[in-house]
């Protein structure tokens, strides 16, 4: 029996452990018994952030990320405000390049009976939660801040500022070859 209970205490320590580490501990919030008013917190989010999620890929980033907490009676109103650059692989020539961000999104945490994603920017927790992870959130507003079509921006004269060799290869590829044998049939007239 003692082995058992020996046993028991072992894995779940393990277990506690494994789940704080793939949890990021810095974005857990401590929201009960927290004062009304207003909270600051300040983040650095850099490529230990990225590599905890798989779908960023290749994709990484430098970001300062301020979030401001308005925490009222029956909910919490958050302002996460993003700052940095974000570095991205060109959907066209696969080179990396920087893409400068600076944009803010809003958070309503309301109490509730259960965890409820009311619309995009209002959530329920339940009332008697006593920690809220922001992780979460922080993965889905740096989502949206990562366009749907990842490629350089233009220069001044608006021509590409891909990697040169790669857009040669790429047109090289993608010149039309007509078969000579499909020829004969451009000149066949259907009226």
């Amino acid at each position: 029996m003692a082995k058992c209970l020996y046993l028991t205490v072992l894995i779940y320590n393990f277990a506690a452990r494994f789940l704080q580490d793939m949890k990021m501990v810095e974005y857990i919030l401590p929201i009960k018994g927290l004062p009304l008013g207003n909270h600051s917190y300040s983040y650095k989010i850099d490529n230990t952030f990225f590599e905890k999620f798989d779908h960023f890929g290749n994709d990484s980033g430098s970001l300062d990320l301020k979030v401001n907490l308005i925490k009222e009676s029956n909910l919490m109103d958050f302002r996460f405000h993003f700052k940095g650059i974000l570095d991205l692989q060109c959907d066209r020539c696969l080179d990396n390049y920087n893409l400068d961000v600076d944009k803010e999104f809003r958070l309503i945490v309301k109490y509730g009976e259960k965890y409820e994603e009311i619309s995009d920017e209002v959530i329920t927790i339940p009332a008697e939660e006593s920690n809220l992870d922001l992780s979460q959130f922080v993965y889905e507003f740096i989502n949206l801040m990562i366009p749907l079509r990842k490629v350089h921006p233009d220069d001044e004269d608006g021509n590409p500022t891909c990697n040169e060799e790669m857009m040669e290869r790429l047109n090289k590829m993608s010149e039309k070859k007509t078969d000579p044998r499909w020829d004969a049939l451009k000149d066949i007239k259907l009226d």
